[in-house]
């Protein structure tokens, strides 16, 4: 259905989170590295709270900006006759799990989504109002699509705007890392996201209470460059040399 990478444990290796259908959890895979996954889903806390639900769109992202990447999933059966004819319903709610560190998660949809259930589908996440805070954008089966503002942020916070020269325009393929008090978090810059969604390609990172940040960009085709004491709460944009 969906699917979601990211380094969701910051040790420097991509993770991988799936969306299913209903009746069967939503799949954590944490990477061993090697090549090797491991599915985490249960130890994680991801894994009994999505069983019955239909899945779709989903990411990675740091909806609170405290340097770790929380779960969105878009939630909704397929079938609008499921309604009275067995537990599941075609509209369900959104889910949302914050990322606690330590490799787990708590779902806080309850706290921080006060929507209705959905019969959702796409779903991407985007700083659409430049204020250093991560909404998201939610298409809907038979209904407007969603537009959330996230209003809770706490955490200090840097965006990157990457445009290429000698690589695509766009970046794309480029690999960041990023360093502030004392924790080091790594991204790419990718075309598309999750099921018939994009997000913004501007890379967002939560820095917690740090004010300042060291930056290692690696450009598609090979090429470093780095930029030292950045401060936070600004949009960086970096034009390839």
């Amino acid at each position: 259905m969906g699917i979601a990478v990211g380094d969701y444990d910051r040790d420097g290796n991509m993770d991988i989170f799936i969306t299913t259908f209903a009746n069967d959890n939503y799949v954590l895979y944490h990477n061993d590295g090697a090549g090797l996954f491991s599915d985490v889903s249960y130890a994680a806390g991801v894994g009994e709270a999505t069983v019955p639900n239909l899945g779709w769109a989903t990411f990675f992202f740091d909806y609170d900006n405290d340097g770790y990447l929380d779960i969105f999933c878009a939630n909704g059966h397929v079938y609008p006759e499921v309604d009275g004819a067995i537990r599941e319903t075609y509209r369900q709610p959104l889910q949302l799990f914050r990322n606690l560190g330590h490799g787990k998660f708590r779902e806080v949809t309850k706290e921080a989504l006060s929507l209705p259930p959905q019969a959702a589908r796409g779903g991407a996440f985007a700083d659409y109002n430049n204020n250093g805070s991560l909404g998201m954008a939610i298409s809907r089966i038979d209904a407007k699509p969603l537009l959330l503002e996230n209003t809770g942020v706490r955490g200090n916070w840097l965006r990157l705007k990457l445009t290429g020269t000698r690589c695509n325009r766009q970046a794309i393929g480029a690999r960041v890392k990023v360093t502030a008090g004392g924790v080091t978090q790594y991204d790419s810059v990718r075309a598309g996201g999750s099921y018939l969604s994009s997000n913004d390609p501007r890379l967002h990172f939560g820095l917690g209470t740090a004010t300042q940040a060291d930056i290692e960009v690696t450009w598609p085709g090979g090429g470093t460059e780095e930029f030292t004491a950045v401060p936070a709460n600004r949009q960086l944009d970096i034009r390839q040399r």
